[in-house]
């Protein structure tokens, strides 16, 4: 996949090149680089992929900030080497990096969330499906799922189908887990977003027979090889309730 200067200072400056995240810099926040950005259309620069020309005291005085912040961001931009092995690390596995430059980026995300939008996620499966509409179906509490929820779930994959929705789902054992095999059975399309695991999670049977028909994706803003954490599963959150145009919540553990 090709990057522009922009999309590739982006992954720089973001991606974790490692799944315990255990780099000499730390990769910038959300946040952080939505400061960066402002910071950078502001300047005489203009472009985010300027800065991979400028040295440290050139950031400095580009962006006006201190030398400690500089030399941070310099250091990430810097990483170019490592960065394209691990590209390719993912692509050989079958995950791609998108970046908020890139075409391929979902829409959903720039509408609804701004500049707590991700500046670049690791991405699985049918492209396609970034695109189409969808209804997220979702558990709280625990794994175990009643009759009654399982029939209310199976009513919302058929209604999904019908209108050519995907069904969206965390991905976790329970209610999710029952979406997606009832997405399998009746012939529908599915986006897992995991809040870890991405690499684990397409490998797995049920998931990589979707992708390989091309009625699946799976997306994440974790390194694919980073563990599921509260945390991970808050931030997952946002980018489904962001994908979906309604979302149903079920309890579980027969309450």
């Amino acid at each position: 996949m090709n990057y522009n200067d922009d999309a590739f200072a982006t992954m720089l400056l973001t991606v974790a090149l490692s799944a315990d995240r255990a780099e000499y810099a730390r990769p910038l926040s959300t946040a952080e680089f939505a400061r960066t950005l402002a910071r950078v259309k502001a300047s005489s620069a203009g472009r985010l992929g300027a800065l991979l020309r400028v040295d440290i005291s050139g950031l400095m005085m580009l962006l006006g900030i201190p030398e400690e912040e500089a030399y941070r961001l310099y250091t990430l931009l810097h990483r170019g080497v490592q960065l394209t092995y691990t590209l390719e690390g993912f692509l050989q596995k079958g995950i791609r990096v998108i970046t908020c430059f890139d075409e391929d980026y979902p829409p959903h995300f720039r509408a609804r969330m701004g500049n707590a939008a991700p500046p670049a996620l690791f991405f699985a499966g049918e492209r396609a499906l970034r695109d189409r509409p969808a209804v997220a179906i979702l558990g709280v509490s625990g794994v175990k799922t009643t009759p009654e929820v399982r029939a209310c779930i199976e009513g919302i994959v058929l209604g999904a189908q019908e209108m050519g929705f995907c069904v969206i789902t965390g991905g976790e054992l329970g209610v999710c887990r029952v979406a997606a095999g009832m997405v399998a059975e009746r012939g529908g399309t599915l986006v897992d977003v995991p809040a870890g695991g991405l690499l684990s999670h397409i490998g797995e049977e049920h998931m990589h027979a979707l992708i390989a028909d091309g009625r699946a994706a799976a997306l994440s803003l974790e390194h694919p090889e980073a563990l599921f954490t509260v945390p991970h599963a808050i931030a997952r959150n946002k980018l489904v309730f962001s994908l979906a145009r309604a979302a149903f919540i079920f309890n579980t553990d027969g309450k």
